[in-house]
C-alpha cells in the first residue's frame, strides 16, 4: 500500500469509528463520564496500551493502565496496533470535540524565537503523491 492509500485508510478507520462511537453515545454525549474528560483518559490508556505492547509488554491489554477511566468496563485490544492506534485517537477526537462545543480556543501556536527548529534531528521525509 502506498503512502496515499495507507493515510486513506487511517483517515477512514476514524471516521467510521467516530460514527461507531457517535452511535453509542451520541454526537454530543452530555454523559458525566464524558464531561469528566473521561474520553481523553480512555485514548491515552489505549495509546499507553500500544506502547507497552510496541516495547515487549505481550500482557499490556490484560488489564486497564492507570490512567484509564476507572468507571469503564471493557478495556481490550481491538486487534493489531492500527486498529488500537485508531481506538485511541477516536476517543481524544471525541474529548476535542467536546472541547471545541465548550468554546474552547482552538488556534494552534506557531513556534517562536526562542523555540528555534534545528534542522540536524532531521526534516520530515517528504512524500509525492
Amino acid at each position: 500500500m502506498d503512502a496515499i492509500a495507507a493515510e486513506k485508510a487511517a483517515l477512514d478507520f476514524i471516521t467510521n469509528e467516530l460514527a461507531r462511537q457517535n452511535t453509542m453515545w451520541g454526537p454530543a454525549s452530555e454523559r458525566v463520564d464524558v464531561t469528566k474528560g473521561e474520553l481523553f483518559q480512555a485514548g491515552v490508556g489505549q495509546l499507553d496500551a500500544v506502547f507497552d505492547r510496541r516495547n515487549g509488554d505481550d500482557s499490556a491489554f490484560a488489564e486497564a493502565p492507570m490512567i484509564y477511566p476507572e468507571g469503564w468496563s471493557g478495556f481490550r485490544s481491538y486487534g493489531a496496533d492500527f486498529p488500537n492506534i485508531g481506538v485511541g485517537i477516536t476517543f481524544l477526537i471525541q474529548e476535542m470535540k467536546r472541547l471545541a462545543m465548550n468554546g474552547e480556543d482552538l488556534t494552534r501556536l506557531s513556534r517562536t524565537a526562542d523555540q528555534p527548529y534545528n534542522p540536524e534531528t532531521g526534516l520530515p521525509n517528504p512524500i509525492s503523491a
